[in-house]
């Protein structure tokens, strides 16, 4: 008896994940870059952010992005540009709810502010 409830519990609580994607440079809003920018700039390590959709019985409410994730670490770092990104999904089941996520962790640009000159 111990051991159908043991195996059932096994398939029922299960987890998967995968890396899918490696970027070097990411930044969706970055029009024009001028060079004093990047050597005023601050970096930032360890960046983390996630995007996260449930399910209840094999249905899910949506799928999780990679542009929320990226959107939620470069908003929650105040960076402007994420380098070194790395990108995970994550599935997780345990019945009759479960959820899928994307979990971006990065390192930040903060660029320096561009006023009408750069005067050292």
């Amino acid at each position: 008896m111990f051991k159908r409830l043991f195996v059932l519990s096994i398939l029922l609580l299960s987890a998967c994940t995968s890396r899918f994607a490696e970027l070097g440079v990411v930044s969706p809003d970055l029009n024009r870059l001028e060079i004093k920018q990047l050597e005023k700039a601050e970096y930032i390590k360890d960046i983390s952010a996630t995007s996260v959709r449930r399910t209840f019985l094999f249905f899910t409410f949506g799928s999780p992005s990679l542009e929320e994730a990226v959107r939620t670490a470069l908003d929650l770092s105040e960076t402007d540009i994420l380098v070194n990104l790395k990108a995970d999904r994550r599935f997780s089941f345990g019945f009759p709810l479960g959820e899928e996520t994307i979990t971006v962790t990065a390192d930040g640009i903060k660029l320096a502010p561009m006023f009408g000159g750069f005067n050292d």
